[in-house]
């Protein structure tokens, strides 16, 4: 999980979007769940992809991330609920609306 952490930090856009694509599957496939740590970084580069207004496959994508991790995070995402919930609530006022329906 950290390569695609990783390559979702990425500056080019591609590499963005590679990753976010990599850390939903690897999310979407995984059963075991998430510990304190990786929950703290999926939720650092998430919130961070959240603010990418240039491409909103990248938004949409992180928010599908924090979807898929919620399940596997459990009372790990606690805690970062004062982050998180801001940046999607700011997510429902996007102009596309595969972004607002992932907030």
């Amino acid at each position: 999980m950290e390569e695609a952490l990783e390559l979702a930090r990425a500056k080019d856009t591609k590499e963005r979007m590679a990753g976010v694509e990599r850390l939903h599957h690897l999310l979407e496939a995984s059963r075991k769940p998430l510990t304190s740590s990786e929950v703290t970084s999926l939720v650092d580069t998430c919130l961070d992809l959240l603010k990418d207004n240039s491409n909103f496959r990248v938004s949409q994508g992180g928010l599908q991330a924090l979807a898929s991790a919620a399940v596997l995070a459990g009372d790990n995402l606690k805690i970062h609920f004062n982050a998180l919930v801001p940046a999607a609530v700011e997510r429902l006022g996007d102009a596309k609306q595969p972004v607002r329906d992932a907030a």
